[in-house]
């Protein structure tokens, strides 16, 4: 079930070993446990589907064994044997329609002992009958499996190991895909609620605006835990923030799993847009992704002004920032909260860690703040601020969430977050001006300015080493 990527025939060398082929079966991938009499189905995502897949539940359920963890690819057969993906979406979706049948790939765990990187575990099941059925293990090289699979008009071959990655491979132009929704496209409801009242930008507009930025705003978001922030009655009334995924929320909208929590991620436009549809307005994201989450994208600076804080001053310190990292030879990248403040990242190579990140970004706060200590606070007690701008490194360790690029802000006007380049942070720089017309058109102008956040360089050691003095 993990591990699944695209591959190509050359990945595998000029035989099948150490691989094992087998035809991708074109249906959904699906885990199904017997335990303590009871069996379960789940989609990877671990949205159940027994209910709709009783006929298996109960051929699993007479396996002589005492537990048993399958994967496989769930699939409905045409009158010809060929899976039809639009009848197994009825299935699932309506209960309606032919039985389905499981491709079983393999045996985790078997009468509670773990099959992981043990050969030849099927072996080691009881014969399968009908709707159990083992997904062929194909013979021969690579490339002439896979001509095969593609006279038989199948989607393609799973390349597996005994442990480890497996491989997806096309057999057709167009790469197959690794995970097919059996969800409807997300709808838009209530259009005509007004979100921001003194504006008139009602839901509709707000649905528009991330359909129009979402190829800009969803690679920022892909791939990382969000956490959705949402008005259900628009900004002038309560909001929450949506950390996991909703009860019944479409299988487009992705989980992650992490310290045995759900974690909600959004990884494509029907996601983006069914929580907007939520009444969400503005997206946070962590810094890390689900499958480094201790090694950041960037290291974080962010000025968030106190009440005796003015914009001029607001800009002679985010240019005292600009000037100390010149100085430590890393660069920058600089955008608008969408409210009062400004946040600067550092863009870091691959494998810096968060206790790296934290310590760089507090060493360049506690060095700005000896600079300016009238106008700077590094202090997250307001009292202790005592009106001045919070210089914040805070948001520097695992979980902390920042605005992303590109989203919308609850506040008059409608706002948004918006990358900058340096030589705009002046104090003639105003963000109340960037509102969704001014963004796109930007966008055209400059292209995605957030983009260098993404491709970051910066290697730590050399920079921490420069701040203490060594």
């Amino acid at each position: 079930m993990t591990g699944l990527r695209e591959g190509r025939v050359e990945d595998l060398g000029s035989d099948a070993a150490p691989w094992q082929l087998e035809v991708a079966w074109d249906g959904h991938r699906v885990v199904v446990a017997k335990a303590a009499g009871e069996v379960r189905l789940f989609a990877d995502d671990l949205r159940e589907w027994t209910a709709p897949c009783q006929n298996l539940a109960l051929t699993v359920r007479d396996l002589p064994v005492e537990s048993v963890v399958l994967t496989g690819t769930l699939c409905v057969l045409d009158a010809e044997g060929r899976p039809d993906f639009e009848a197994l979406k009825r299935r699932i979706t309506k209960g309606a329609g032919p039985a389905p049948v499981l491709m079983v790939s393999d045996v985790l765990f078997l009468d509670d002992v773990e099959l992981t990187g043990v050969d030849d575990r099927r072996s080691r099941l009881p014969p399968l009958t009908a709707p159990l059925i083992w997904s062929d293990v194909l013979e021969g090289a690579p490339a002439e499996v896979l001509a095969r699979v593609r006279h038989l008009a199948l989607p393609g071959v799973i390349a597996r190991r005994t442990a480890g990655d497996s491989l997806v491979l096309s057999a057709g132009p167009a790469p197959l895909p690794l995970r097919r929704s059996l969800s409807t496209p997300p709808k838009l409801t209530s259009p005509d609620k007004v979100m921001f009242p003194r504006d008139g930008v009602c839901k509709r507009d707000v649905i528009e605006w991330y359909r129009e930025i979402a190829p800009v705003l969803l690679p920022h978001l892909r791939g990382r835990p969000v956490v959705a922030q949402r008005w259900p009655d628009g900004i002038d009334d309560f909001t929450w923030y949506q950390h996991r995924p909703p009860p019944r929320a479409p299988d487009y909208l992705d989980a992650a799993t992490i310290d045995d929590d759900r974690r909600l991620l959004i990884g494509n436009v029907d996601a983006l847009l069914w929580m907007v549809n939520q009444a969400a307005l503005t997206f946070h994201t962590w810094s890390t992704r689900v499958g480094s989450l201790l090694e950041p994208d960037w290291a974080v600076i962010d000025l968030d002004p106190g009440r005796s804080t003015s914009w001029p001053q607001v800009i002679e310190i985010a240019t005292a920032v600009r000037r100390l990292l010149e100085l430590l030879e890393v660069d920058s990248v600089v955008k608008t909260s969408g409210q009062k403040g400004l946040h600067i990242l550092v863009p870091l190579a691959a494998q810096q860690s968060l206790d790296d990140a934290h310590r760089f970004a507090e060493g360049v706060c506690a060095m700005v703040a000896k600079l300016v200590p009238d106008l700077v606070s590094l202090s997250h007690d307001e009292k202790e601020r005592r009106g001045r701008l919070f210089l914040d490194h805070l948001q520097n360790f695992r979980g902390k969430t920042l605005v992303a690029p590109y989203s919308l802000r609850a506040v008059d006007g409608a706002p948004v977050s918006t990358p900058l380049s340096w030589d705009e942070v002046t104090p003639a720089l105003d963000p109340k001006t960037f509102s969704r017309t001014v963004v796109l058109q930007r966008l055209t102008e400059r292209g995605d300015l957030f983009e260098r956040a993404l491709q970051g360089r910066v290697v730590l050691s050399g920079p921490l080493a420069r701040l203490a003095g060594r």
